[in-house]
């Protein structure tokens, strides 16, 4: 292979990453900046429930962890399962008045 394919190749390479990282930063962005963690990064014992001390260590685009976790913990059982986190729907940001947004 000559000098000239391997440097197509690699700015082939390049541009193709550039755009999928500038794809993931524009789908945050859409998103409120913030990607919603899964259910085995949040329950760090591994033990199929999530506590609030696990749920306290994540950041929360809104609200406080108390209430967030009281809103998930369907059961009121002080431990979110995998199908409470899996039923709940994370609020939309609210958009300032006057702009529109598809």
């Amino acid at each position: 292979m000559s000098i000239y394919s391997k440097s197509i190749i690699a700015i082939t390479l390049l541009i193709a990453a550039t755009a999928s990282v500038q794809a993931n930063e524009a789908m945050q962005k859409k998103m409120g900046g913030h990607q919603r963690p899964s259910f085995e990064s949040i329950d760090a014992n591994a033990d199929g429930d999530i506590d609030f001390d696990e749920f306290s260590l994540q950041q929360l685009p809104h609200g406080d962890h108390r209430t967030v976790f009281t809103s998930i913990d369907t059961d009121n059982n002080g431990v979110i399962s995998q199908e409470e986190f899996d039923n709940h729907k994370p609020p939309h940001p609210k958009h300032g008045k006057g702009k529109h947004h598809d």
